[in-house]
């Protein structure tokens, strides 16, 4: 296939992706249990989705950040103790002790930095190299950390099987990272030049297949009431939240701009289509709830952040 072409397709899918996860969801809704039935490919699907955006990471761009630790050191604190703990105690005051709901939330707010995080950085002219950097570090430490989040905030009331979740990040979620960035260093390169124009449109119809699956899964359990509205106006509060949060620490640590916009996007972005995976295999349907909500609108919101917190006028800086 011509290569322009695929290019063009996938350019079109890059901005109808808030429109095709809204489509997913409705889709996998009116499917029902049709849909959810393919829920074992949930898994690989999501593991094809990480090798393809991994596979064009470098581990030089890793190696210059690791020599100024500060930034990193920051967001772990802001991703994994900062936001945790904010999504743990709205839904202890706002959700009138629905566990099942509140863990949702948690877990929406314990899972790994997204991938397409770089992708916004690229269009707000921020530090790639810095934004590659945590995705890869928060991508390895991501097995172990986020359920020890969950088990922290919400092993009381939920049963938790760490080990079992551990290893379906590992697969989701390391192992494939491994494999694409191994195949961009032995290659030098001349792997993902030859195949990522195919696995950018591939990677978004593979997420596409995920959200209905997953939809499907849940449907039968979803009734809306003012208690799933409740639950939807705090999970994009938080969202939002999660990026205003990451913007005050880059200005207290002095943060150049490149490298706001890198920090403000890692810290603000989760993967939550590895939240979905996990929360329909391991929890409660309703566990999902606050997860639907946060993948539906996350791209949408990020745009809205990026022009709020990281003004237009300054996005040709690159320093």
């Amino acid at each position: 296939m011509n290569r322009s072409l695929i290019s063009g397709f996938n350019a079109a899918l890059e901005k109808l992706m808030p429109f095709l996860t809204l489509s997913g969801l409705i889709i996998g809704f009116l499917l029902g249990p049709r849909a959810g039935r393919f829920s074992a490919f949930a898994v690989p699907l999501f593991a094809f989705m990480t090798f393809s955006g991994t596979i064009n990471m470098n581990v030089s761009d890793f190696k210059q950040t690791l020599s100024h630790p500060l930034p990193i050191f920051m967001f772990l604190i802001v991703f994994h103790l900062i936001q945790p703990f904010a999504a743990w105690a709205a839904a202890s005051v706002l959700l009138s002790g629905d566990y099942q709901i509140a863990t949702g939330l948690v877990l929406l707010y314990s899972i790994p930095v997204a991938v397409s995080s770089s992708i916004w950085t690229n269009i707000f002219h921020g530090n790639i190299p810095l934004n590659i950097t945590l995705i890869l570090i928060d991508t390895f430490l991501g097995p172990v950390v986020t359920p020890l989040i969950v088990k922290i905030f919400c092993g009381a009331e939920i049963t938790i099987n760490s080990a079992s979740m551990f290893m379906s990040l590992v697969w989701m979620i390391v192992v494939p990272s491994c494999l694409g960035i191994a195949a961009n260093q032995i290659s030098g390169g001349k792997i993902p030049q030859k195949f990522l124009p195919i696995l950018k449109p591939a990677s978004k119809i593979a997420l596409f297949c995920v959200i209905i699956i997953n939809a499907g899964k849940i449907s039968p359990s979803l009734n809306f009431d003012m208690l799933y509205i409740r639950t939807g106006i705090i999970t994009l509060a938080l969202c939002f939240a999660g990026f205003f949060i990451a913007n005050i620490f880059a200005g207290i640590i002095k943060l150049p701009y490149d490298q706001k916009v890198s920090f403000v996007f890692s810290a603000g972005m989760r993967n939550i289509s590895a939240a979905l995976v996990i929360a329909i295999t391991y929890f409660e349907p309703r566990c999902s709830i606050p997860v639907v909500i946060g993948i539906s609108f996350q791209q949408l919101l990020t745009s809205i952040s990026g022009k709020i917190l990281l003004k237009p006028e300054t996005a040709t800086q690159k320093k």
